[in-house]
């Protein structure tokens, strides 16, 4: 970032709450002042990888399409953008101190998703003549009060509460037990078995096993560690119930 005072190129590692530059100690974000951040997917529309998440610190989740363009409105200051399509991912630092479009995609060649950003001005000859009036704001398909956690546990990628080896019938895997839902992942299988905790009807010991009981009279049933045991049963009984409550 090149500071709109003196010139100069800011620091790398400066402090992103920082409002002033380091090196004039003119204000650096006009306060009050709010930009409009156009996002537009590059991408072919018919391919299954045609769908891209956009997180804004941690806060807000949008999708766009391969081919289509959503827009947020910012608060001037540094900002936080993750472009995500299936398990590629790449973060930046967006010092918004005025409109931007941003072009991400994946680079088959590098396998990485790249982006192209550029500080542009909404003239009014954009949008119908109208400029930003014309600019009909994006609203964020989830949003979280807790910041990163919620859209881990959304798109799991939060980290499990315990994980221990299991056999389900004649399949020998890995159990992992996260705070949303249970994962078996059998060790012949790249697909694992997902019960989310909302949709499992009880818990029931079988014969030093778990019984887990889902909608449709479903059982997934898994022998696991003797030693764990009691507190596994005890996690579950108490998880589900905890989220059943919630819903």
């Amino acid at each position: 970032m090149i500071c709109p005072k003196c010139k100069k190129a800011l620091p790398q590692n400066m402090n992103m709450n920082i409002r002033f530059c380091p090196l004039c100690g003119e204000e650096l974000f006009a306060q009050g002042k709010s930009y409009i951040i156009e996002v537009q997917c590059v991408g072919q529309r018919e391919s299954e990888d045609a769908l891209m998440m956009v997180f804004v610190d941690d806060r807000q989740m949008y999708e766009v399409k391969a081919g289509e363009s959503i827009y947020i409105a910012l608060d001037a200051g540094f900002h936080s953008l993750k472009f995500r399509q299936k398990i590629r991912s790449k973060t930046i630092s967006l010092p918004v101190n005025g409109d931007y479009v941003i072009r991400p995609y994946f680079n088959s060649l590098s396998g990485l998703i790249e982006t192209n950003v550029q500080q542009v001005k909404i003239s009014d000859a954009e949008h119908g003549g109208k400029g930003r009036a014309g600019i009909m704001i994006t609203k964020p398909v989830m949003e979280s009060t807790d910041g990163k956690k919620t859209f881990d546990v959304m798109l799991g990628d939060d980290d499990p509460e315990y994980e221990f080896n299991a056999t389900s019938g004649f399949k020998e895997g890995v159990l992992r037990l996260f705070s949303e839902r249970c994962e078996f992942s059998p060790e012949d299988k790249f697909k694992k078995e997902v019960l989310q905790y909302k949709e499992i009807v009880s818990v029931r010991r079988k014969m030093g096993s778990l019984d887990i009981e889902c909608a449709g009279n479903v059982h997934k049933v898994y022998s696991i560690p003797k030693d764990i045991y009691n507190e596994v049963m005890a996690f579950l009984t108490n998880r589900i119930s905890e989220v059943q409550e919630i819903q």
